[in-house]
């Protein structure tokens, strides 16, 4: 039977094929893979970005649409990643346009 490998990180959230994590209820948008090298490097690749992760690779069964089987653990709504579209890398706020100077 055919497996395909995800990216679970320490909340039991997977990987995204846009370097975002979900919570697995949306199978067609996780990151996969059927080579372990390949879920190996955008391991690496993630870790590289978020250095307090700790992720896994998980091999999962495949359902009839080609998907993988995971489990849904945590909500969405627990991810503490997100940064508000407010601020910039560098940390300070964007300047409202609205604003009187």
């Amino acid at each position: 039977m055919k497996k395909l490998l995800v990216i679970r990180n320490q909340n039991n959230h997977y990987l995204g094929r846009h370097g975002e994590w979900l919570d697995g209820s949306h199978v067609s948008a996780l990151f996969r893979t059927e080579h372990r090298d390949a879920a190996l490097n955008e391991l690496f690749e993630t870790n590289i970005r978020d250095f307090d992760l700790r992720g896994e690779i998980l091999e999962c069964e495949v359902d009839k649409h080609g998907y993988p089987v995971v489990e849904v653990l945590n909500p969405i709504a627990a991810v503490p990643d997100a940064m508000p579209a407010t601020e910039r890398a560098g940390g300070e706020a964007l300047a409202d346009d609205n604003t009187a100077t």
